[in-house]
């Protein structure tokens, strides 16, 4: 089916120019191109069902301007029919436009979507070991669950690159969560990745003082495999398990 509309949204595209030059006059053409680039506009920023009213409207109000013109202007026959061709081939060029547009936009959401489906239901980012932020919360509540119930308490350790240049974010972000993943308790603690630029892993059953070494030792890898300083990156560090929640300075 999808190749099928390709095909005719090709057959579309060639067949407009050969209709500017062979079939309009050439004291029409201007204004037929001008009708045809404000459609494209319209169609592509008008949601389906306003596209539709605007086809609709389009087509009744182009047809009815022919009409007073014939009256007015006392065409003879010929020249109406000539007028009712050119009209049937404007309209057919605009109810094509608007299903072809309107069926590539119909693709582009149905991939997006799709892509938001998979993201969801994927563990982890890409092929690292990193988890996905749908998954690190499920984890998380089940590991918070459990350590209220043995009456132990961890800490979520956010940590963001806000302070640096969008470019170089994501690589940089790659970078760091592979070490977190080397450099933390693998099975036991967890690491994911929050948003484009932060990134957040949960220590278990875990003190103040063991964080804090936890802590030095992964900035001590992260400046002598990056060459980042602590300060460089904002975190913020927040207390949980069987405590309320609350924050704790960094």
């Amino acid at each position: 089916m999808r190749q099928k509309f390709s095909w005719l949204y090709i057959g579309i595209c060639l067949l407009f120019p050969v209709s500017i030059n062979y079939i309009f006059p050439k004291d029409q053409v201007l204004a037929v191109v001008i009708q045809y680039v404000l459609a494209i506009f319209f169609f592509a920023v008008l949601s389906r069902r306003q596209g539709f009213v605007l086809l609709i409207a389009y087509i009744l109000a182009t047809a009815l301007a022919e009409l007073i013109t014939a009256l007015i202007s006392g065409w003879d026959a010929d020249i109406q029919l000539r007028a009712i061709f050119h009209h049937i081939v404007m309209m057919f060029h605009m109810v094509m436009m608007y299903v072809c547009l309107y069926w590539l936009k119909g693709l582009e959401e149905e991939n997006h979507h799709l892509k938001e489906q998979v993201a969801v239901f994927m563990k982890y980012v890409g092929s690292s070991k990193v988890l996905t932020r749908q998954e690190f919360e499920e984890r998380r509540a089940l590991v918070n669950k459990a350590m209220e119930r043995r009456g132990e308490k961890g800490y979520e350790i956010y940590f963001s690159l806000e302070s640096f240049p969008v470019s170089v974010c994501n690589a940089l972000l790659d970078q760091l969560t592979a070490l977190a993943v080397q450099t933390f308790r693998e099975r036991y603690d967890l690491v994911g990745k929050w948003d484009d630029m932060t990134f957040v892993v949960l220590l278990q059953n875990t003190d103040e003082k063991g964080m804090r070494i936890a802590m030095d030792r992964y900035f001590l890898k992260v400046r002598e495999t990056i060459r980042i300083q602590e300060e460089e990156i904002v975190k913020e560090i927040k207390e949980i398990g069987s405590i309320t929640e609350g924050g704790v300075s960094s």
